[in-house]
């Protein structure tokens, strides 16, 4: 039986083609970013409607006094640069009546949503408190919003921003992923305080300009993510100020890591489930074509012939069905070498009895006055007659011989002595043939029956002596082995045919001229049953010199 390599069997293929489930988490997969490319989006229009409410609102607003410079607090220490931050920009504006500024500055700073970045203005951070009252209830969960002066001073500051510290360790597993899936363009901006606060001041330089802008910033440590939106604040036709608005990303992550955990988690169990069903199935289709495969070998023999029975399969699929056909076919095959094994037997016993007509029929006719030319054709009739007599005989042999084996009680014997003695008869009944034997080996004792093997040598010499060339020598040899017994005849001749697999079969011959029709091709096949009865087995090859055929048979030890 071959055995299928793994790689060109049905469980491979099965293993290849379930592979394609692997589309089900890249279809996950570009669900997810699809889903937090529409978030980001969502984000950015809600973001920028929030800064143009705000901005709205402080637009054209009586009593917000976003024109007014502030004064220096010291007149005698130098005045430091707008872009440094260090101070108050000098203006020719009279201060602003009322409580102290330097003292409402640090109040608002202690009161400021985010500390840290109202700290990090310094003197820049002069909230008004109108201004800072609309922010109040303008500013949005996670966002912080901005209202810079056009002397760079901040004029308002709301909220602040919170990266999500408490993430589950599934969520911070799948960060990786989903910072890839972030497809919005981002300026790589760290989360120090002072590198925010700059990069809102520099977007508030472009609003105040008359061009609202919109970017994305990452933090250093990439758990959070900024949109910052400016927009510019009008009374009448000038530009007094930006109000920007920062939000971060940290619903939007949640909710989109929320959707890769599902998503993963269900394509997982997806592909799990439907590769550990099909390679189930992979398996269990392989393991039943390789059983029918088994019971198909057992069930033929290597000459074709049925010698067991096929199972039939129960199950209902094609497999099934295909099992119940070998069977049938088995079984009709089994019924057809039935058949042709008993045939010899049948026509034998049928062509007896018309054959002894014919042959009381010549004997009358040789009695009676007949002229020279009647004897001829008697003559002749009476020699046909005969050759069909032998023919009959020798169907009928492989019967009795198989009926012999049956009921044959086995023996001890030497199957040396009995070789030598069956090639002393040899060369008495071919006189004009040379014979010779060869023994390897000691301790031949074996079990059987003598008789039969004298019977399948005689088979074997008498096929040798039928082909072998003239003035060549037969050769006859014994050798022992471990556990076996082995007998060569061998003789210089005819070769095989390259498709010899029928050499043993029942009535095949292989010979060629007048003589064919005198064989049934019936020796050999005698010889392979007694082979076989005794436990051994057959088989004719060409010699390795391409002279001639040698037959060996292989019987064990006992």
């Amino acid at each position: 039986m071959s055995e299928v390599p793994f790689s060109q069997s049905v469980r491979a293929k099965f293993v290849g083609a379930s592979l394609l489930l692997l589309l089900i988490p890249l279809s996950g997969f570009i669900f997810v970013r699809d889903l937090t490319t529409y978030l980001r989006l969502g984000q950015e229009q809600v973001t920028v409607a929030t800064a143009k409410l705000v901005a709205a609102s402080l637009s054209d607003r009586p009593g917000l006094p976003l024109r007014r410079r502030v004064a220096p607090i010291d007149s005698t220490r130098p005045m430091p640069s707008p872009e440094t931050g260090a101070g108050p920009v000098a203006t020719t504006d009279a201060p602003p009546p009322g409580p102290d500024p330097e003292r409402e500055r640090i109040l608002a700073l202690f009161g400021a949503s985010d500390a840290n970045i109202a700290a990090s203005l310094g003197a820049r951070y002069m909230p008004d408190p109108g201004v800072e009252r609309i922010l109040n209830q303008s500013v949005a969960r996670d966002a912080r919003v901005w209202v810079v002066d056009l002397a760079g001073n901040v004029r308002g500051l709301a909220g602040a921003i919170y990266a999500d510290k408490a993430q589950s360790d599934s969520a911070k597993s799948l960060a990786v992923a989903i910072r890839w899936l972030m497809t919005a363009r981002q300026n790589n901006v760290s989360n120090d305080v002072i590198d925010s606060r700059d990069a809102v001041l520099a977007q508030s330089e472009r609003a105040l300009l008359g061009q609202p802008n919109l970017e994305w910033r990452s933090q250093a440590d990439e758990r959070l993510a900024v949109l910052s939106v400016a927009e510019p604040v009008w009374q009448g036709d000038s530009i007094v100020a930006a109000v920007i608005v920062e939000q971060g990303d940290s619903s939007q992550r949640a909710l989109a890591n929320r959707a890769a955990q599902r998503v993963i988690l269900v394509s997982v169990l997806v592909f799990a489930a439907a590769f550990s069903v099909l390679l189930w199935f992979a398996f269990g289709l392989s393991r039943r074509i390789m059983r029918l495969q088994r019971q198909a070998n057992a069930a033929v023999d290597g000459e074709g012939r049925a010698r067991g029975t096929f199972p039939a399969a129960n199950e209902r699929d094609e497999i099934g069905a295909l099992s119940r056909t070998l069977a049938a076919m088995v079984a009709r095959q089994a019924s057809y070498n039935q058949y042709l094994e008993q045939l010899a037997a049948r026509l034998s016993h049928e062509l007896r009895t018309p054959v002894a007509v014919v042959r009381s029929s010549l004997d009358n006719l040789r009695a009676a006055k007949l002229s020279e030319l009647d004897l001829t054709y008697l003559a002749r009739a009476d020699e046909g007659v005969s050759r069909l007599s032998t023919l009959i005989s020798r169907m009928a042999e492989a019967t009795q011989l198989e009926r012999l084996l049956q009921g044959a009680d086995q023996e001890a014997f030497d199957l040396q002595k009995l070789v030598e003695g069956c090639v002393e008869g040899y060369r008495l009944a071919f006189p004009s043939k040379t014979f010779a034997f060869s023994a390897e080996g000691s301790a031949w004792q074996t079990r059987g029956v003598p008789d039969a093997i004298a019977q399948m040598l005689d088979k074997l010499v008498q096929n040798a002596a039928d082909f072998a060339a003239e003035n060549t020598a037969i050769d006859i040899a014994l050798s022992a082995g471990p556990q076996s017994f082995t007998v060569t005849v061998s003789n210089t001749g005819p070769l095989l045919p390259k498709d010899s697999t029928s050499l043993f079969a029942s009535m095949v011959s292989f010979r060629q001229g007048a003589d064919a029709d005198n064989h049934l091709g019936l020796g050999l096949y005698i010889a392979k049953l007694i082979a076989e009865f005794h436990g051994g087995r057959i088989r004719g090859d060409n010699r390795e010199d391409g002279t001639g055929v040698v037959m060996t048979v292989t019987l064990p030890s006992r």
